[in-house]
């Protein structure tokens, strides 16, 4: 079986390649592909990963030689902050025709598909509530990332049900990814208040939505492992910490005291709501006032899935 790794290069993709090639010559059943728009990056020599490079534009044989007979397709392709044309681009238009190639060339693709868990648009419409969000749960997109993300999951289902012989997937909707280097501003501020003992409190239940880029190699990781169990599956993939339990652990690690800054969650919501304000403050009100739980314990059942790069053992 042949695995593609769509994306490679970028920080999920790295992970991903790192935990497969540390586990490709324990099997024999699979073989590795590495697909980027540059492949200077070849951490692994190895004679079962090949590196090919690809522009992610052109869909045509030449271009797609790897691609054929049978595989599966970790799809690492996406954009998180761009104009919208990008980010229909990536987000929707790739997978759209990525799909069709793959109907028109008949080939047997198990994809995995890499989601977000803001296609539930949680953290914002329950502001002030506390909610629990299964996969079930209804989705509510509420920017343009969202709205892609959601689309291209919507689409990749709709293509299952009417290719069912050669089409199955697995879509894992990961919440906000951290690493050792490279992390989104709101990541980098909230370690920062975290370092510095600072809190700022909206209520005793709000949680933070981080998780480590290693873990979210792991959930594919098991994805293929448990490969009949997690057909045409939907899984949350989510670390979710209580912020004052971390807070506190946070300021034992770093034996520094702990300021607590109240905040109201109704004028906070009134100030989402009513006033056009900045991404990046929408972005921290929202990560600092979720009172939302992303509900994991599908992929903890069915594909044994616990984190071991949790933010509360670092």
């Amino acid at each position: 079986m042949k695995i593609i790794i769509l994306g490679y290069n970028g920080l999920i993709g790295r992970n991903i390649l790192e935990l497969l090639a540390k586990n490709i010559n324990k099997s024999k059943k699979f073989n590795l592909i590495c697909v980027g728009r540059k492949i200077n990056f070849q951490p692994f020599k190895n004679k079962k990963i090949k590196y090919i490079k690809w522009n992610f534009t052109e869909f045509s044989k030449s271009k797609l030689y790897f691609l054929k007979k049978k595989c599966i397709i970790i799809n690492c392709i996406g954009k998180t902050n761009s104009d919208m044309k990008n980010l229909k681009k990536m987000n929707v238009e790739f997978i759209k025709k990525l799909i069709n190639y793959i109907n028109v060339n008949k080939i047997l693709v198990r994809l995995i598909h890499l989601g977000s868990v803001s296609v539930y648009g949680a953290e914002k419409k329950y502001i002030t509530k506390i909610k629990t969000i299964g996969e079930k749960s209804i989705t509510v997109p509420y920017d343009i990332y969202s709205e892609s993300k959601l689309e291209a999951d919507s689409y990749i289902q709709k293509i299952s049900k009417i290719n069912k012989t050669n089409f199955s997937f697995t879509i894992l909707r990961i919440a906000n990814v951290f690493s050792e280097f490279k992390n989104s501003n709101s990541f980098r501020l909230i370690h920062f208040l975290l370092k510095k003992g600072i809190w700022f409190k909206c209520s005793d239940l709000t949680k933070y939505h981080f998780i480590h880029a290693k873990d979210v190699a792991l959930s594919v990781f098991l994805t293929i492992s448990y490969f009949n169990k997690s057909r045409n599956k939907i899984y949350n993939v989510s670390d979710d910490i209580n912020q004052i339990q971390l807070h506190k652990i946070y300021s034992k690690r770093y034996n520094s005291k702990l300021f607590i800054f109240p905040i109201s969650l109704k004028y906070l919501n009134l100030i989402i709501k009513n006033i056009p304000i900045p991404k990046i403050l929408l972005n921290l009100f929202l990560t600092i006032s979720s009172q939302v739980t992303y509900n994991n314990n599908r992929i903890k059942k069915e594909l044994n899935f616990h984190c071991k790069y949790s933010l509360a053992k670092k």
